[in-house]
């Protein structure tokens, strides 16, 4: 995970600890909305993304959705919105938000491959226009 955060840090302009928070809100996200299964698959070809989930992103809520966020985020988009709502609170301008996103697609296909990142992210409603693009 550090490279990818020093990747992030890079492409946003973020010092790192702000930038392994960023990661952690948008990996726990994909950790509490997506497809369990798909999930676990790629969590397990990206190194301590459970991790960084848990402890950067985290309101509590573990696999399954759950937790506070998961409670109110409900509804179609509500995951991403709740994410980017977070993101915001953190002080990322929409463009570091884009950056992110796509700088860790990015190192998510090239270590996971396309295909499983593009199921997890078509498993979350709103999600999957970014990774089709």
């Amino acid at each position: 995970m550090q490279d990818l955060i020093g990747r992030i840090a890079a492409a946003t302009g973020l010092p790192e600890d702000r930038a392994a928070k960023a990661l952690g809100i948008m990996l726990n996200l994909i950790q509490t909305q997506g497809n369990q299964n798909k999930v676990r698959d790629l969590f397990d070809k990206l190194p301590g993304a459970a991790e960084l989930a848990r402890e950067q992103g985290g309101d509590g809520a573990g696999w399954g959705g759950g937790g506070l966020l998961g409670m109110l985020a409900g509804g179609m988009m509500g995951g991403p919105l709740a994410a980017i709502s977070k993101l915001t609170a953190a002080g990322l301008s929409m463009d570091q938000i884009k950056a992110l996103n796509t700088t860790a697609l990015d190192y998510a296909k090239e270590k996971a491959g396309a295909p499983l990142v593009k199921d997890v992210a078509g498993s979350i409603p709103g999600l999957s226009g970014y990774v089709y693009r």
